[in-house]
């Protein structure tokens, strides 16, 4: 897909990602809510993973994970994270750098109630992040959830919950002829957004 449209130093970046997130929906096969979470651990090593973006405002950006998993260990440790979207099919990528926190906890069990059951049973049966023996030893702690909530209200486990992501930086990136892409990047300053482009 070509981009003819330079991007505009005068939109809201929230807007902006509202409409390409639009635009990924319609032409990426699989989860265009696919992000990259980049975090710093306590002794400033760099970590990354793929998460799955739920929801966004003019506030942030919504993830759900384990509390006690290394991301949220992470983010326990520093704030500061980095989240990045590629859209292979659209030619184009959105990073965003900010602060995550949690969210409520009505938010987040707003959100855990919304999901099947077999995902609430997972929430509950895997210590993520830590060693796993066998994963016979996972299926049998799956089975074991199950059990226990049989004819029972699945409550959303303690260390599971939402983060948001506060953006104080976004960068737009698209394709362009002969690599001189197109970039735009909007740096939060108090309560309002200042844009510049960047060479590519």
């Amino acid at each position: 897909m070509k981009n003819n449209n330079l991007i505009s130093l005068n939109r809201d970046p929230i807007d902006l990602f509202a409409e390409w997130y639009e635009e990924a929906k319609k032409t990426e096969i699989n989860e265009p809510n696919a992000m990259n979470l980049a975090t710093i651990t306590d002794n400033v090593k760099i970590s990354s993973r793929i998460v799955l973006l739920k929801f966004f405002s003019k506030k942030g950006f919504v993830f759900f994970t384990n509390t006690l998993s290394k991301k949220g260990k992470c983010i326990e440790a520093n704030k500061s994270v980095a989240l990045n979207f590629y859209w292979k099919s659209l030619q184009k990528q959105i990073r965003i750098e900010g602060e995550a926190s949690i969210i409520k906890d009505k938010q987040a069990d707003e959100y855990f109630n919304s999901r099947s059951d077999d995902s609430k049973f997972g929430a509950w049966a895997s210590s993520q992040s830590n060693y796993l023996n066998d994963r016979l030893e996972l299926l049998k702690k799956f089975n074991e959830v199950k059990n226990f909530f049989l004819n029972k209200p699945i409550n959303r486990p303690p260390y599971w919950t939402g983060y948001i992501v506060n953006p104080r930086l976004i960068e737009f990136w698209q394709q362009m002829p002969h690599r001189l892409h197109d970039r735009v990047e909007y740096i939060k300053i108090k309560s309002s957004w200042k844009a510049r482009n960047l060479y590519p």
